[in-house]
């Protein structure tokens, strides 16, 4: 490990995190070097300004570059699609879904996110198979989706497919079945009688402790244990905002340590405790209030607030742009539900405007079924799902022009003879990319704009059903008043 492990040091002494000797406290001083080794981190009193510990955090400064804030490169061209496994194949395993991955590759999916693939606890169990994030071992692989080497399988042929691939990561709380409460009860938040409490409503759940920096060591040697050892390359954090920010700079410190590459992504809106040094990516998530009104006729002005990127993403951090996820799906509704004909000029925003894409289980179908939880609810797969053209299309282009590279902020929008019209452009030196949509239910005619550029070749063109990819030479004349049908619009690349 770096030489700034050298540097690791406890934020204070917790009694249960030290030997006792006649009832004295022992110094980090009286620590043997064997002590140290055997439990991985020393404790201290004294934490010196920069230093970072199991568990914390304290200043994020010093040489060292691991504590440097950095994006990984492959994050700019990262199109992010969420594997449901239980529900994805009748099958409901990896190895089933291993027969997925050359359509998704196709379709031009480069990065994979499992929703959490541990043993999900029975004690307090919801429904027949129980929630996902009821984990009773951060190590083990539920055994509905197969072995630990079905999954080692599974992540080796991504990997060599081109894929990354990041798991769900339940930091928050344990399933009630964990080890760990029966054998550290101390790692667990307690109620005034006694006993260990539930988060919010999730009563298939305990709350963890994070005022206990032994729990905070050992919850990060599990993560390294998926990096290490099994060889993936990040993790989508469940709820986020719930655990100190502090964790997981240390988490992340941690874990850059073995691979620098990896990706963070939270699930909270952005704040600058989480992005400043942990985070790469959060949750969009009043681009998706916005996007939730579009059907609904809402002012085009108003999205713009979903669109550029808040003060809150400190340094290339950048946003999670999501129309559906597991949550949305399974209880707000399908795609089709939330979105109706909006969705297909909504998908293209969300690739093009600053930040990264998001794909869930079946959105390419347009799957208008809400999804099922905690019971086995098998996806129904057409041969050709309706939009996979589309999505297609759309990762080509983020993932070839410089313009649509997830740290990119520039947006620039323009203002059209009639304020229905929605465009905006973005750039990257002399690469340009242009979206101009009518994300209305009505028709709009003889609307001019300014293209901003002598030429342009339009390479998608969506109307209705028709998804034209047709290279089509264009220029300014050609957007003189123009007429567009509900929800039609056109991405253009300057020429």
């Amino acid at each position: 490990m770096k030489k700034a492990l050298a540097l690791l040091l406890a934020v204070c002494v917790i009694a249960s995190l030290v030997a006792c000797a006649g009832g004295k406290k022992e110094s980090a001083t009286e620590k043997s070097d064997t002590d140290t080794k055997k439990s991985g981190y020393q404790v201290s009193e004294d934490v010196p300004e920069g230093s970072v510990i199991d568990g914390v955090m304290t200043y994020i400064d010093g040489e060292d570059p691991v504590l440097k804030k950095t994006v990984a490169p492959w994050l700019d061209t990262c199109v992010l699609y969420e594997v449901n496994v239980r529900q994805y194949t009748e099958e409901g395993t990896f190895k089933a879904f291993e027969a997925h991955l050359d359509r998704l590759q196709d379709m031009g999916i480069n990065t994979l996110w499992f929703m959490p693939i541990h043993p999900i606890s029975e004690t307090e169990r919801k429904g027949t198979l129980g929630s996902y994030y009821a984990v009773s071992d951060y190590k083990g692989v539920n055994p509905e989706f197969g072995t630990t080497e079905d999954f080692q399988h599974l992540v080796d042929k991504a990997h060599e497919m081109g894929f990354k691939v990041i798991l769900d990561w339940v930091a928050n709380h344990t399933g009630w079945d964990s080890a760990w409460i029966k054998d550290h009860p101390d790692w667990y938040e307690h109620k005034d009688d006694g006993s260990i409490k539930s988060p919010y409503d999730w009563t298939d759940t305990a709350q963890l402790n994070y005022e206990n920096y032994e729990m905070r060591a050992e919850m990060i040697r599990c993560m390294q244990y998926w990096i290490e050892d099994i060889g993936i390359d990040g993790f989508r954090c469940d709820h986020a905002i719930g655990v100190p920010a502090n964790f997981w700079n240390a988490a992340v410190y941690k874990l850059k340590s073995i691979n620098s590459d990896i990706m963070m992504l939270a699930e909270t809106s952005a704040t600058q405790g989480l992005t400043e040094y942990a985070f790469d990516t959060c949750y969009n998530d009043m681009l998706y209030g916005q996007a939730l009104m579009t059907k609904g006729g809402v002012a085009t002005s108003s999205i713009k607030d979903g669109m550029d990127v808040q003060p809150n993403y400190c340094g290339d951090s950048f946003p999670m742009n999501y129309l559906d996820n597991h949550d949305k799906n399974s209880y707000e509704g399908s795609i089709v539900g939330r979105y109706g004909d909006t969705y297909a000029p909504l998908l293209a925003l969300s690739f093009l405007t600053p930040g990264m894409p998001l794909i869930y289980t079946a959105n390419e179908e347009g799957y208008d079924h809400e999804i099922e939880f905690f019971e086995k609810d098998t996806v129904k797969w057409d041969d050709e799902p309706k939009y996979a053209p589309l999505i297609k299309a759309l990762s080509k282009l983020k993932t070839g022009n410089s313009a649509l590279a997830s740290t990119n902020r520039s947006i620039t929008y323009a203002e059209p003879s009639n304020s229905k019209l929605f465009v905006f452009t973005r750039n990257d030196g002399d690469n340009t990319v242009i979206y101009a949509a009518n994300l209305g239910k009505e028709a709009i005619e003889n609307v001019s704009f300014n293209l901003g550029v002598g030429t342009a070749k339009c390479v998608l063109h969506v109307n209705g059903d028709e998804v034209d990819t047709t290279v089509t030479e264009m220029t300014e004349k050609d957007f003189l008043g123009r007429d567009y049908a509900p929800y039609e619009f056109y991405i253009l690349i300057a020429t």
